[in-house]
């Protein structure tokens, strides 16, 4: 089933997007121009929705009435990313903190 939406503004920066978006049908998937991958928020009139992949393979979202809305889609990573990035960060400590310790002997 194909359903229709007019998107009249949009701003991207980078991998973030803000667009307004007008639904004319009801089970409008849009589609956003990113490839799909875990950690994307996206948000729907200040209430945050669930994304999914689409059948091209980029990131879209079901929007189920007819109504106008602001949309806006930020990339905050996943927690496995998050953690990955804190273990990498005392790693770097503990060896900068290791030759400072090893030089003064």
């Amino acid at each position: 089933m194909k359903a229709y939406g007019i998107v009249e503004e949009v701003h991207k920066n980078g991998q973030n997007l803000n667009c307004e978006i007008k639904v004319l049908e009801n089970g409008t998937i849009m589609e956003f121009p990113y490839i799909y991958y875990p950690g994307y928020k996206i948000i729907v009139d200040g209430e945050e929705i669930e994304s999914f992949e689409s059948e091209h393979g980029f990131l879209a979202i079901s929007l189920p009435e007819t109504y106008k809305a602001e949309i806006v889609v930020e990339y905050v990573g996943t927690n496995l990313m998050i953690i990955s990035k804190v273990i990498s960060g005392m790693t770097l400590i503990s060896i900068i903190a290791y030759e400072i310790y090893k030089r003064k002997i």
